[in-house]
């Protein structure tokens, strides 16, 4: 039979992808260390999406830690190969996966473009992907409101595939017309943001046997908002470099390649 795994650009979910080590000893390693010490030991089965760690509240010098993949295909080789004592580092870190783990409901929340990077870089490569800006201008709404529409394509190279995204982002202003300018940059960053989020979300990985990998764009996505592409040009352009953005969704930021 064989192995197929579908990937989408949404922050994973469910108890398949999550690991739980509810004992963790530590000798010698600061909380800095330990993380290192534990992403670098799972990492060697698939890409990790987060990893925390927490003192235990109980025993001294012990903590756990959660741990959750994109791939639920990885999580389970991780589960599998990880049975019993572990002890890493020369014996410095020591503990024991937990067999089972629950996972609360959660909403099917958008990646953060750093993220979604991220992700594409691991299953894609590097050059197996590029973004171009179609469309970045102010709308006009009048008076006390700021207000940037931008359009992104996603060209994924190796397989001659590409999609589109589009983000809105506005903020009310006071009138300061000094503040009004900044915010104007900041605003159009807000919204380059969001429209690479919306393209990198119509973008389906298909994974074979956890190495064969197939690229689809799902068709059937929405925008958050109508666009024509063909609209005019407005009088008002906005131009801007590299940026981030502070604290998203669990805490994840924008930034640029």
């Amino acid at each position: 039979m064989t192995d197929v795994e579908i990937l989408e650009f949404k922050i994973p979910h469910g108890s398949s992808t999550l690991l739980y080590l509810p004992q963790v000893s530590v000798v010698g390693l600061d909380e800095g260390q330990l993380y290192s010490v534990l992403h670098n030991h799972f990492s060697q089965w698939g890409l990790l999406y987060n990893l925390n760690i927490n003192p235990s509240e109980h025993v001294e010098g012990e903590s756990y830690c959660y741990l959750r993949f994109y791939s639920a295909r990885a999580a389970s080789m991780a589960r599998r190969d990880n049975r019993g004592k572990m002890v890493l580092e020369e014996e410095k870190v020591k503990f024991k996966l937990a067999s089972h783990v629950t996972s609360g409901a959660s909403m099917q929340l958008p990646l953060a473009k750093h993220k979604c990077e991220e992700l594409a870089n691991y299953y894609l490569g590097f050059n197996g992907w590029s973004s171009s800006v179609l469309y970045h201008q102010r709308e006009e709404l009048g008076r006390g409101m700021v207000s940037v529409v931008s359009i992104v394509r996603l060209d994924l190279i190796k397989v001659g595939l590409s999609c589109e995204g589009a983000g809105k982002h506005e903020v009310e202003v006071d009138g300061d017309k000094m503040k009004e300018i900044r915010l104007v940059g900041e605003v159009g960053k807000r919204a380059r943001g969001e429209a690479l989020q919306a393209a990198w979300a119509k973008v389906v990985l298909v994974v074979v046997g956890g190495k064969k990998v197939g690229v689809e764009i799902n068709t059937t996505k929405e925008e958050a908002f109508f666009y024509d592409p063909l609209w005019e040009n407005p009088v008002v352009t906005v131009q801007e470099a590299d940026y981030f953005v502070k604290k998203e969704v669990e805490g994840d930021d924008f930034s640029t390649q």
